[in-house]
């Protein structure tokens, strides 16, 4: 079975190609197309053991998903984009009608479509991705392989909040927390990696940033709630931060829905502190030059995630490992030497040299008596098992 997985994030569009049989997967084609709405956007390709990068100015997710279907057909990978059996795609938030892996039909876009204006760097993409390929590929079943799934045995007083309990209920406003398909992945592997994985906290930073609690395998608590907007500061939303703001710039600023969604989504995080970018890693270039803004910006996000780790293993009684992952935590070893330092006393220490060498791959840093690893995570490859999984069991039902 050939089964695209398409990860449509907010600065970037990740898919891969796989053949799937019952035991056996196989990667045939992988690329990403990051840097969207820059000058310096720009298409990479993994392709039979070679990589190839494509400079591509000023892509948005439209000509990104374009791009990444005429990608698939030139490669050979496919001759013709009918040839694929399933497309799974990554959806994040859709609320609490539609949490788990789904067919998706018009019930799931109107899912998506209820919660767009509080998941807008997210949800839009993915209805955009969804729109194209109902167009280009009527008879191929779509499955969306929603975040939320991984964090459904979140217990309850973790995951509600102290609002009036009628309006909870009626808008199903609780954490849901996101990226569930990194944490669902880095917790299938740890234990081919390590017995220490009873009480694990997962750190996916990257332009969008949580930290996860894992207790036994299954999501304890997660950082993010009922939109991937809180939590962890990230590359252009803030993370946690006192409500009563809103209000009070709507008071004084008279700002509209409209431009506060925008202040929280695209002008806030290390963006809105550094006035650089929301790019770490010219944020850091900066710092290390002498800006203080991005001096101040680095130093804030390595605190909120340190804050985190030390919440959530006094919530498990304790840690056995600590796992960086994502595009900051894969590749940013010295990101990760500041977020563990002065962690001792948790246990947490890091080796140095084995951190620095660290990047973009797989391998225990750690010296403590908590085991710190860097494991490169795989969405992709949870989209389309998800996807195999759902249409497997279809096959099974149908007489």
């Amino acid at each position: 079975m050939h089964i695209l997985a398409i990860n449509s994030g907010g600065s970037s569009i990740k898919f891969e190609l796989f053949a799937i049989e019952k035991g056996q997967e196989t990667s045939l084609l992988r690329g990403s197309i990051k840097r969207l709405y820059r000058p310096d956007s720009y298409l990479e390709e993994f392709y039979n053991g070679l990589t190839q990068k494509r400079n591509i100015p000023n892509l948005d997710h439209e000509k990104g998903l374009h791009c990444m279907i005429e990608s698939l057909l030139q490669s050979g990978a496919v001759h013709d984009i009918q040839e694929l059996d399933a497309i799974g795609i990554k959806l994040i938030n859709g609320g609490k009608k539609i949490t788990e892996t789904s067919f998706i039909d018009d019930t799931v876009i109107q899912a998506l479509e209820d919660v767009s204006g509080v998941t807008s760097v997210h949800n839009p993409p993915a209805l955009l991705a969804i729109n194209i390929f109902r167009k280009l590929t009527p008879d191929i079943p779509l499955v969306g392989v929603f975040e939320t799934t991984f964090h459904l045995s979140v217990p309850l007083p973790h995951r509600t909040y102290g609002l009036p309990w009628e309006i909870t209920e009626k808008y199903g406003l609780e954490k849901l927390g996101f990226h569930g398909n990194s944490y669902r992945y880095i917790t299938e592997r740890m234990p081919k990696l390590t017995s220490r994985t009873q009480k694990m906290v997962i750190a996916h930073l990257g332009s969008g940033c949580s930290v996860c609690a894992v207790k036994e395998g299954k999501s304890f608590d997660i950082s993010s709630g009922f939109t991937p907007q809180s939590g962890v500061i990230m590359s252009t939303r803030p993370g946690d931060f006192e409500p009563q703001i809103i209000t009070y710039l709507q008071e004084k600023e008279g700002l509209s829905y409209q431009e506060i969604n925008r202040l929280l989504t695209k002008d806030s995080g290390l963006k809105g502190i550094s006035g650089i970018s929301g790019e770490l890693w010219e944020i850091e270039k900066r710092a290390h030059e002498g800006n203080t803004r991005a001096r101040l910006a680095v130093e804030v996000f390595v605190y909120q995630v340190k804050k985190y780790i030390g919440a959530y293993t006094a919530l498990l009684n304790g840690l056995d490992s600590l796992i960086f992952t994502g595009g900051i935590g894969e590749n940013d070893f010295f990101i990760r030497e500041k977020i563990c330092e002065d962690l001792d006393y948790l246990g947490i220490e890091i080796d140095q040299e084995k951190n620095r060498s660290t990047v973009g791959k797989e391998g225990q840093i750690g010296t403590g008596k908590v085991e710190v690893w860097v494991v490169p995570t795989n969405e992709e490859l949870m989209v389309a098992r998800e996807t195999f999984a759902l249409i497997a069991r279809k096959k099974e039902v149908i007489p």
